[in-house]
């Protein structure tokens, strides 16, 4: 069979990662791109951002003679996916200048490219780690994607379901009803920031990244924060995953680097679930939506 190549783009809150992805699940490691965007920029600013970055890929492939099979992009939303329409409000304070945007037109009229397919970002992360990652070879599969925010995703019978059994309101738990809010607002980025605030009492500047470095060098306030979460995030998880009958669960996301502070508070909480066979971190944290994009391209 013919190999075929896609030219992938993660589009996430702060940066965009891309590269090309050919038909059998290799990522062009000189291809590789991590680029910070201004997502409060203006509208050209923004649609040239993504242009030119896809056509500088179309040129790279056109010098070895080949032509990419299509564009896949794995967006943070709210998105129209299917039409392409970008829905994220100015509140969110990230891409609101192409608010009803229809990227997908453009990337279409710029690149000459109509297969331009996109998807959710924590669907293709999930898409990515199925395909050649942690989660290879399993039929029922959920991927939680921790950071800013919460993203999920819930796999079964070779694709991915956004209603079922188990399966949340478009497969999204981090929107759901926990303790006084919803779920982002107690397990992701901010709820420990806040947590090590509150145990502190310390309100220098201060990330995630070096709050695990600390843990790992035996901090153990820090310790008890992702034990905490890891808690809440199993008491969220389980019934969803005893319903959907999961056999395995992989997380994704920034936080993720950080599983080994989380997984044995996190496995506690799942233990009684017979079906579930493996609770992991992602094989590919930086690149498994760049793979669930190009799946998107591959997928027949």
């Amino acid at each position: 069979m013919n190999t075929e190549y896609a030219i992938c783009l993660d589009v996430g809150g702060t940066s965009i990662k891309s590269a090309i992805v050919d038909s059998n699940g290799l990522l062009y490691d000189e291809t590789y791109k991590l680029i910070k965007i201004d997502t409060q920029g203006e509208k050209d600013y923004i649609v040239g951002v993504f242009t030119s970055l896809i056509n500088a890929y179309i040129d790279y492939l056109k010098f070895k003679s080949i032509k990419p099979l299509g564009i896949g992009i794995g967006m943070c939303g709210p998105f129209d996916y299917e039409k392409g329409i970008c829905l994220i409000p100015p509140h969110l304070h990230k891409y609101q200048s192409i608010y009803g945007l229809n990227v997908k037109s453009v990337i279409q009229s710029s690149t000459g490219i109509e297969n331009t397919v996109f998807e959710n970002d924590a669907w293709t992360y999930l898409r990515g780690e199925v395909w050649v990652g942690a989660a290879r070879g399993f039929n029922r599969v959920i991927g939680i994607t921790l950071g800013t925010g919460l993203g999920s995703a819930f796999y079964c019978n070779g694709d991915i379901v956004s209603t079922g059994k188990g399966v949340p309101p478009d497969g999204w738990i981090g929107g759901l009803p926990f303790r006084a809010g919803i779920v982002e607002d107690f397990i992701t980025r901010r709820w420990i920031l806040a947590r090590y605030a509150e145990l502190t009492k310390d309100a220098s500047s201060i990330d995630v990244v070096d709050i695990a470095e600390l843990a790992f060098k035996g901090d153990k306030t820090c310790q008890s924060i992702f034990k905490e979460m890891g808690e809440r995030l199993g008491e969220v998880v389980a019934p969803y995953a005893k319903d959907f009958k999961v056999e395995c669960i992989v997380f994704g996301g920034q936080i993720a680097k950080s599983f080994s502070l989380f997984k044995d508070a996190l496995n506690k909480t799942l233990q009684n679930i017979p079906t579930l066979k493996k609770i992991t971190d992602a094989q590919y944290i930086e690149k498994s939506a760049l793979y669930g994009a190009a799946k998107l391209i591959f997928k027949d």
